[in-house]
């Protein structure tokens, strides 16, 4: 509802001029005045064909009524009526108010004169200053370019397009309040959101917004969207609250959390999750995709970091870590922390590790510090490799040879085939340098060099089998479900 508040005052007209002046008591109780009509109402002259004049001081006018309200409003009707215990005139049939280059046109309205306020509840249309707005309902402050507006409210310019459930605007300032479902449309910034308050600058190409829109909130510009429960615009930061979602103008780069922060003066993107649920993000280069997840995630140009309870996830590889840096520039990817790195059924851990990139999937990857493969050798024994660092090298994404230097450890196990008897041995060596070839994901030769010492011995009781088990990679990562809801919509 809107609602406004105005003093009420006696209403008192005078007649300033009139062809005609009649009274005939057996008709009714008023003075008829008829031809060039012209009465003096507070400030105001109206104009018109015929009036009637009751002693109780209502007054009515008819055909081609034109109300002239100084300095520079005009109000155009084909009736008007005036009551004297109340402030408002109540105008029918093609209304049209006019006021300093601003024309309201509506089937019926009432005007205020004391405060140059408009009152529809059958629709309207205004025009103001390259703006086109239409509404069912409406209150528009004439002098303050103030519309409070109701009811499939559309405002339309060469640029802009707004529709709103129920808005107050103020022109001048460029401020929007947004009561109701509300989408705004321009070439450099769109938005849809349930309610809001906004300071917005439509002659700003740069269009940076400050106040808050909350309700199922997106915004786009050129460089991608925000999605959230509520965002807030501020000078230097932006906020968004709640099943946040950040995207890049192409898709290709997207971020999902539960809070996100934007930092204008150093392009700095914060996206914060929880332990429930962790922050992550989706790179898409060409067919690859690249998932990574945290508790935080900054992201800056060209560079990324990940804070706490790391995973990634690619086609080819899956990995956990406690902190990661991507420098895009670089194709390079450090993750720290004691990482843990899968390809396919192969195991790479070490102290930290550096991964790089070409169309997100692997080329080259160091581990450094106790670095250690384990490769399948059955459906619970696996191949050891360990040394103090790890070269790893990959061909279309696959790996292929892995290099182990100083203080290599090799512990190869020698399985029966299915269907023949025998004791499960392994053979155990140290050495300089280990060298791991692998096709088809499959380890299909070790090479040992630089003074090699080792035996074979039969696996039996009291051998300690974890060290030569995989770990389970972690399961149901967070983009899973999240990725399931993207597609439901």
């Amino acid at each position: 509802m809107l609602l406004s508040v105005g003093q009420v005052q006696a209403q008192t007209v005078d007649i300033l001029a009139a062809d005609q002046i009649v009274r005939d008591p057996a008709i009714t109780e008023a003075q008829r005045l008829l031809g060039n009509v012209q009465l003096g109402h507070q400030d105001g002259v109206l104009h018109c064909d015929s009036a009637w004049r009751f002693d109780d001081g209502v007054v009515e006018v008819f055909g081609e009524v034109r109300m002239e309200h100084p300095p520079s409003t005009v109000l155009l009707a084909d009736y008007i009526g005036l009551k004297p215990d109340d402030d408002w005139v109540e105008a029918r049939g093609e209304v049209q108010l006019d006021h300093e280059g601003s024309t309201l046109t509506s089937p019926s309205l009432r005007y205020q004169m004391n405060s140059k306020q408009a009152r529809y509840t059958e629709g309207a249309r205004i025009t103001d200053d390259g703006w086109t707005v239409t509404s069912q309902t409406g209150l528009y402050f004439a002098e303050a370019e103030l519309f409070q507006l109701g009811g499939d409210v559309l405002a339309v310019s060469d640029r802009d397009t707004l529709r709103s459930d129920s808005l107050h605007w103020v022109k001048p300032d460029d401020h929007y309040t947004f009561l109701g479902p509300t989408t705004w449309h321009s070439p450099e910034f769109e938005f849809t959101c349930q309610a809001g308050d906004l300071l917005l600058n439509t002659e700003d190409d740069d269009m940076r917004p400050t106040g808050w829109l909350a309700g199922t909130v997106r915004v786009a510009d050129g460089a991608g969207t925000v999605e959230g429960d509520s965002l807030r615009f501020g000078e230097q930061v932006h906020e968004a609250h709640g099943h946040v979602r950040l995207a890049s103008a192409d898709d290709q780069t997207v971020a999902h959390g539960q809070r996100a922060e934007q930092h204008l003066a150093d392009s700095l993107d914060l996206v914060f999750g929880n332990a429930a649920h962790p922050a992550w993000l989706r790179q898409v280069d060409g067919e690859d995709t690249l998932h990574i997840s945290g508790l935080e995630l900054r992201r800056a140009p060209n560079l990324l970091t990940v804070v706490d309870s790391v995973w990634m996830d690619s086609e080819d590889l899956q990995g956990v870590g406690d902190s990661l840096v991507w420098d895009d520039r670089l194709g390079q990817i450090d993750v720290f922390g004691s990482p843990r790195l899968w390809s396919h059924m192969d195991l790479l851990s070490g102290d930290s590790l550096t991964m790089f990139l070409d169309d997100n999937r692997p080329e080259l990857l160091w581990m450094r510090g106790h670095a250690v493969v384990l490769s399948p050798a059955n459906d619970t024994l696996s191949h050891r490799i360990s040394g103090r660092t790890l070269d790893a090298h990959f061909v279309e994404g696959q790996l292929d040879l892995v290099d182990v230097l100083g203080n290599g450890q090799l512990s190869y196990f020698m399985v029966p085939e299915p269907g023949q008897d025998g004791d499960v041995r392994v053979n155990q060596a140290v050495c300089s340098q280990v060298s791991l070839n692998v096709k088809d994901n499959a380890m299909v030769g070790v090479a040992l060099s630089q003074s090699p010492e080792g035996g074979i011995r039969t696996v039996g009781e009291g051998f300690d089998l974890a060290p030569f088990q995989v770990p389970l990679r972690p399961v149901n990562p967070p983009w899973e479900t999240s990725e399931q809801e993207d597609l439901a919509d």
